[in-house]
């Protein structure tokens, strides 16, 4: 999916994305215009009834510092929203938790796609990234 900044447009490119359904979990990067288009999607969506909910949690912000969150996605949709980074647990935690993740990353566990480009091929690097997928790596060789 390829977000073109423009908000109606984003917001059926996500519900096409979704092809009707909803997600338990959002993991938001960018937040700003983005966040706004899937919650508008999200409106009345992950009812309480249904015993589904979109828990959206917001890690970075990419995109833009602010997102407008209309009240009506908050009233008509069994959502929550919340955040994720320093501030959102205690430095003690994150001590704790720390190793158990580095635990993981040397044993293999923890695999993130990407695509290398060597240091002379950056623009062809910087168009890759453009088009979204895999994250983009400039090695020196």
């Amino acid at each position: 999916m390829r977000l073109t900044g423009e908000a109606a447009e984003d917001a059926g490119a996500i519900a096409e994305a979704l092809d009707g359904s909803s997600p338990s979990t959002v993991l938001d990067f960018v937040w700003g215009p983005p966040a706004e288009a899937a919650l508008a999607v999200f409106q009345g969506r992950g009812h309480a009834s249904s015993g589904a909910d979109i828990s959206f949690v917001q890690i970075g912000s990419l995109a833009g510092a602010t997102a407008a969150v209309p009240a009506q996605v908050l009233r008509s949709t069994n959502i929550r929203v919340r955040g994720s980074g320093f501030g959102s647990f205690s430095f003690e935690e994150y001590l704790r938790q720390v190793p158990r993740y580095i635990e993981r990353i040397a044993a293999g566990a923890v695999r993130i796609p990407y695509r290398a480009f060597a240091l002379p091929d950056v623009a062809q690097a910087w168009e890759a990234a453009k088009g979204g997928g895999d994250r983009v790596v400039v090695v020196p060789r």
